[in-house]
């Protein structure tokens, strides 16, 4: 398992809260394969937090470019599937929805996200909040659908598990 570097806590609630929070209600961060590679069973990790419905795979079409190498043929078009909180209404429906309106992160409160900074998704801890509101992620949906690629067979146990 190849882990990636921690991230340093870069928190600025005065920024976020300017924004209103913008990035949690309309982005969620997709989460690292870590989270789940460190439990003994990481399908059966997967699969309980996707319970919750809390969680949801989202899907990222066709293995990135690498080093300016496109991915083989066969794989242009390839679901990569990977967790990320979801939103509200996502939660009500049961699933990702389409479009891509937006919509609350699950974890966000009036105080900001309620979860603490360690125990959010890497995508989310990466972020770099701007005082103009144009925030960045050094981690994002494209570095993402690499991380996961490897592990689409206990993503899709996890699935299996779920009876999806």
């Amino acid at each position: 398992m190849t882990l990636l570097p921690e991230i340093t806590n870069n928190e600025r609630p005065e920024l976020c809260g300017a924004c209103g929070g913008a990035c949690c209600r309309t982005r969620p961060g997709v989460e690292a394969p870590g989270r789940f590679l460190a439990a003994p069973d990481p399908a059966g990790a997967l699969a309980a937090a996707l319970s919750t419905r809390d969680w949801i795979l989202a899907e990222h079409v066709g293995v990135p470019w690498v080093g300016g190498v496109p991915p083989p043929d066969a794989d242009r078009y390839r679901i990569i599937r990977y967790p990320r909180p979801a939103t509200l209404a996502e939660r009500d429906a049961g699933r990702p929805l389409a479009g891509g309106a937006p919509a609350d992160c699950v974890f966000l409160d009036a105080d900001g996200c309620r979860l603490p900074f360690g125990d959010r998704p890497r995508m989310c801890r990466s972020l770099e909040p701007s005082a103009d509101g144009d925030c960045s992620a050094s981690w994002d949906r494209r570095a993402a659908a690499l991380a996961w690629l490897p592990h689409q067979d206990w993503v899709a146990a996890a699935m299996a598990r779920r009876g999806r």
